[in-house]
């Protein structure tokens, strides 16, 4: 076997052993494991400007949100619905810039 097929026989090994430890992601989740879901660093995740919740003090992020900006990123096309949502979720970025 050549030394590029068994370093590629590894990383597939190690991408599936990864795989199969992912955690159960739950459908509202803080800045750190939001930010592990999407691929990227607390500190860039932060910089993303996705909708955010609450919950009492606690600051949280819908999956599905999260998954409608990668599907962005992406370019993946949107239902009629999830155009609908975007447009509204637009509209009240721009309305909340716009009185300060």
């Amino acid at each position: 076997m050549t030394r590029a097929v068994a370093r590629q026989s590894e990383q597939d090994e190690a991408g599936s052993r990864f795989a199969a430890r992912l955690p159960y992601w739950p459908r509202l989740m803080g800045a750190e494991m939001a930010a592990r879901y999407l691929g990227v660093s607390a500190g860039t995740f932060r910089t993303l400007n996705i909708r955010s919740g609450h919950i009492g003090r606690r600051v949280v992020w819908d999956r599905v949100d999260l998954d409608r900006y990668a599907d962005r990123l992406s370019e993946q096309p949107l239902s009629p619905i999830e155009r609908k949502v975007a447009a509204t979720e637009v509209e009240r970025q721009f309305l909340e810039r716009r009185r300060g």
